[in-house]
C-alpha cells in the first residue's frame, strides 16, 4: 500500500523553488481561485466555505512538499494585500446611515459585542495554559466574532503568530460558526424563544418574495475601469496616509495598552476608512466592486497563510481551539438573548446581531433573505459592516489587556 510518505517523495519531484516567484503566484492565484469555483459550485464545499477550502489545499501543496513553507514573495501578501483589504471592505461604512438605519438593532449588536467580549475572559480564565498564545487568540477572535473575517486577520498581523496556530484557530472558527448560525434558526423558530421575547409583526409577503430577493441581493454588479481605478486609488492613499499617525502615537506614547492599541497601523486604517466613508458617502458609494476586490485579497492572503502550516501541528492544536472558540460563540448568544430580553428586543433582531458579530454581514444580510425578513436586510448588513470598523480595535484591546492580565 503506498503510504503518505511515498505519496510525498513523488510530489516532492515537482517541487517549486522559493525563488520562482512566477510559479509560485500562478499557484497561489490558481489554489484561490479553485476555493472560489468550488464555494460556488458544491453543497459540501459551501458548507467547508471558501476560507477553509483554501488553507486546506495550500497545506494539502505545502505539506507534500510542492509548495515551499517560506519564499521572499509571500511577505508581499501580508504587507500590501491586507491592508489594502481593509478600506475596499469598509466602503459602505457609512456612520450616519448605519445609526439612522439600524434602530434599535445598534443596541442589539452592541450586546453581541459584549457577549464575545465576556466569552473571550471566559474561555481564558476556563482553558488558561492549555491553548497557547492564550491572549493572542483571544484577541483574533474577539476581532473575528465581532467583526468578520477582515478582523481576523488584521488583528492576527498585529500579533504575527505562528501559522500553525492561526489555521486550526481559522478552521474552528468556521465550523463553530456554522453550528451557531444552525442553532439561530431553531431559536427564531422555537415557540419557547418566542414567547420570551416581543415580536414585530412579520411581513406578509417575506415568504413569497424571499427567492427574488436572494437572487437581488446576491446579483452580478456592474463595474468599469473607473470603478477599479478609484477603488484602488481610495485604498491606497488610505493606507498611505494611516501609516503616518500610527508610527506617530506608537513614538509618543509611553509602552503599553495604549501604545498598541493606539499605535497599530490597522486600527488607524479603519477608522480613517470610516471617515471617508461617512463624510464622501455619495461618492465611495458610486464606486462598484470594492468588496469583491476586498474580499478576493482576503482569499490570497487565506491560501498564503496556509502554506507554512504543519498539518500534524495544526491537528494537534485544533480540538482546543474549537472549546475555545465555542465557549465565545455561546456566551455571545447569552449574553445577547439575556440582555435582550431585559431591553425588550426583538427575537428576530437579536439572532441577526448575533450573526452579524460571529459570521460577518454578508452572512448576517443572508440569514435575514433566507428567513424571509425583507426589511432588516439592510439593518443587518449595516451592523455587520460596523463590526468591521469597531472589531480591530477591540481586538487588539482585548488581546493586549489579557496579555497584561496574564503577566500581573
Amino acid at each position: 500500500m503506498t503510504t503518505l510518505n511515498e505519496i510525498a517523495a513523488v510530489a516532492s519531484r515537482f517541487r517549486i523553488s522559493p525563488e520562482d516567484t512566477w510559479s509560485l503566484w500562478a499557484v497561489i492565484i490558481a489554489g484561490t481561485c479553485a476555493a472560489i469555483w468550488l464555494e460556488r459550485t458544491y453543497r459540501w464545499a459551501a458548507k467547508l466555505s471558501g476560507p477553509v477550502l483554501a488553507l486546506i489545499i495550500a497545506m494539502i501543496l505545502a505539506n507534500l512538499r510542492i509548495m515551499p513553507a517560506e519564499a521572499p514573495s509571500y511577505a508581499f501578501v501580508g504587507d500590501y494585500l491586507v491592508p489594502l483589504a481593509i478600506p475596499l471592505l469598509l466602503f459602505r461604512a457609512n456612520l450616519v446611515k448605519i445609526a439612522r438605519e439600524t434602530g434599535w438593532m445598534f443596541l442589539g449588536f452592541h450586546l453581541s459585542t459584549l457577549g464575545t467580549i465576556a466569552g473571550a475572559a471566559l474561555a481564558v480564565v476556563l482553558l488558561g495554559d492549555r491553548v497557547p498564545e492564550t491572549s493572542h487568540v483571544a484577541g483574533i477572535m474577539t476581532g473575528s466574532y465581532i467583526g468578520g473575517a477582515v478582523n481576523f486577520f488584521a488583528v492576527k498581523e498585529s500579533f504575527n503568530i505562528s501559522e500553525n496556530l492561526t489555521n486550526p484557530l481559522l478552521v474552528a472558527d468556521n465550523v463553530i460558526m456554522a453550528g451557531m448560525f444552525i442553532a439561530l434558526l431553531f431559536i427564531v423558530a422555537s415557540s419557547f424563544f418566542q414567547r420570551l421575547f416581543p415580536h414585530s409583526r412579520m411581513d406578509e409577503e417575506n415568504l413569497a418574495e424571499s427567492g427574488n430577493l436572494a437572487a437581488e441581493h446576491w446579483r452580478r454588479k456592474e463595474i468599469s475601469l473607473l470603478d477599479i481605478a478609484s477603488a484602488l486609488a481610495v485604498a491606497m492613499v488610505v493606507v498611505a496616509v494611516a501609516k503616518y499617525p500610527s508610527a506617530l502615537m506608537a513614538s509618543v506614547l509611553p509602552a503599553g495598552i495604549l501604545a498598541d492599541v493606539l499605535g497599530n497601523l490597522f486600527v488607524h486604517i479603519t477608522f480613517l476608512s470610516m471617515v471617508i466613508a461617512t463624510v464622501f458617502h455619495r461618492q465611495i458609494e458610486a464606486i462598484h466592486g470594492a468588496e469583491e476586490m476586498g474580499t478576493y485579497m482576503l482569499y490570497v492572503f487565506l491560501f498564503q497563510i496556509g502554506l507554512p502550516a504543519d498539518l500534524r501541528a495544526v491537528l494537534a492544536n485544533a480540538p482546543i481551539l474549537f472549546l475555545f472558540c465555542l465557549i465565545m460563540a455561546v456566551t455571545n448568544l447569552v449574553v445577547t438573548l439575556a440582555l435582550g430580553r431585559l431591553f425588550r428586543l426583538d427575537l428576530r433582531e437579536l439572532a441577526l446581531c448575533v450573526n452579524a458579530t460571529l459570521g460577518g454581514a454578508p452572512s448576517a444580510a443572508a440569514m435575514a433573505v433566507a428567513k424571509g425578513w425583507t426589511r432588516l436586510v439592510l439593518p443587518a448588513l449595516l451592523v455587520g459592516i460596523w463590526g468591521y470598523v469597531i472589531g480591530t480595535f477591540l481586538g487588539v484591546l482585548v488581546g493586549r489587556s489579557i496579555a497584561e492580565w496574564l503577566r500581573s
